[in-house]
């Protein structure tokens, strides 16, 4: 009896197989064909795809541990994202309008890839015709750390064309590109828009599409190998639209995934993970009644992000509003051009611990509204500009972050810098 209570415990074990992928196989195929709880290996050499089910190299709705070996790269492969005509508007960084009231139209001429920016400069009494401006910036990069800027007409957020009246009517800005508001006035002066027209997002692993009805389960990446997300020969989405390329994205109901020990490089983001909501998006991370897929249980430990024009970790998105529940982010070293670890919207119960953080931008910036969090042991090196790790803040409009347990994040170059 004791030997078959044994065998049925250790059952699952038995069965597991072990799936080798070789360079130039369909990973996408190995994995549909596996059970859950078996294992997948990448072997070393190239293995460089086009984005497939789900945008993603590898897309994962069951139980299994995939492993990079050393040498092993999975590429997204040169020019496998190319600029688009269709645009998406980014208006819920700021909260505060009065009236969100504009649309895009005509034919974008895909001269570049762009991101205009479109602000009221003046509220006018009723009857009158409210003015804006605008401005366009020919990249997708986030400008306050990437490399690969190119020239532009204007610089990202300028707005050198002033005072334009609100007609109501379609109104021409550029490269084709035309906007109109529905309403001539009762706009707030300070009203911002951001029109990007990009390339369409790709991810390296992606758990979960995020409205999936159950729980996708006990996954693992492992190993000394790289995802490499190949953005400097790719159109990428831009740093503000809802979509943003990952090396590894978890999104909805997902929960027991472990990220460890891997490298990532030339993305947006190395790791992200959030939940999900089917409800209508309301200012200010309101969401109206629907059904909310949450994330929960992720640790991301011991890996690497290689990443001189990009980000590191964001942990719970503004634009997906499910829940994100029981984070650990600890031991891992990274460098970004940009903020590296974000604790953001909708995330509750998190650990950064033990992170080494070189950052042309923030070190780790809780934004919005994250809570229940604890900050320790966090070493931010390469500054010495005596920049503080952690910072908090939030757009207006939305509630600020609830301040973590904060213990021994140090500056390494600030310590030793000479005191007035």
């Amino acid at each position: 009896m004791r030997t078959l209570l044994l065998l049925l415990a250790f059952a699952p074990l038995l069965h597991a197989a072990e799936h080798l992928i070789q360079p130039g196989s369909n990973p996408q195929e190995i994995l549909d064909r596996a059970a859950s709880g078996d294992r997948l290996v990448f072997q070393p050499g190239l293995h460089e795809h086009q984005p497939g089910k789900n945008r993603a190299l590898l897309y994962v709705d069951k139980s299994v541990e995939i492993e990079l070996k050393h040498g092993a790269i999975l590429k997204l492969a040169d020019q496998a994202t190319k600029l688009e005509p269709t645009p998406e508007i980014t208006t819920d960084q700021d909260a505060g309008k009065k009236l969100d009231d504009m649309e895009v139209g005509g034919a974008f001429d895909l001269s570049r890839p762009s991101i205009f920016s479109i602000v009221t400069d003046s509220e006018t009494p009723d009857g009158d015709a409210d003015t804006f401006a605008w401005g366009v910036f020919h990249n997708t990069e986030n400008p306050e750390g990437s490399a690969r800027l190119t020239a532009s007409e204007s610089k990202f957020g300028e707005t050198p064309h002033r005072g334009v009246p609100i007609t109501g009517d379609w109104q021409e800005l550029a490269h084709g590109v035309k906007i109109r508001f529905a309403h001539k006035s009762g706009h707030n002066k300070g009203s911002r828009w951001f029109v990007t027209y990009d390339g369409p997002e790709a991810y390296g692993i992606r758990i979960g599409h995020g409205r999936q009805s159950d729980y996708i389960e006990n996954v693992r990446i492992t190993g000394k190998g790289t995802i490499d997300m190949n953005a400097t020969h790719n159109v990428q989405p831009g740093f503000l639209v809802k979509n943003i390329n990952a090396c590894v994205l978890i999104h909805g109901r997902v929960r027991g995934v472990v990220v460890e020990d891997i490298t990532m490089t030339d993305t947006n983001r190395s790791v992200m993970c959030y939940g999900e909501h089917s409800g209508k998006f309301l200012p200010g991370g309101a969401v109206t009644p629907g059904t909310s897929f949450d994330a929960e249980d992720i640790t991301i430990q011991r890996t690497r992000t290689l990443n001189p024009n990009g980000s590191a970790f964001l942990l719970g998105h503004p634009s997906f509003r499910g829940l994100l529940r029981n984070v650990k982010c600890n031991h891992n070293y990274m460098e970004t051009a940009v903020t590296a670890i974000e604790p953001n919207f909708n995330l509750d119960g998190y650990e950064v611990l033990g992170n080494v953080i070189k950052s042309g931008g923030n070190a780790i910036h809780c934004w919005r509204h994250s809570k229940n969090g604890v900050i320790a042991d966090n070493l931010r090196i390469h500054d010495n500009t005596g920049r503080a790790v952690v910072i908090m803040g939030a757009p207006k409009g939305w509630e600020p972050p609830e301040k973590p347990v904060l213990r021994n994040n140090r500056n390494h170059l600030a310590e030793t810098a000479p005191k007035p």
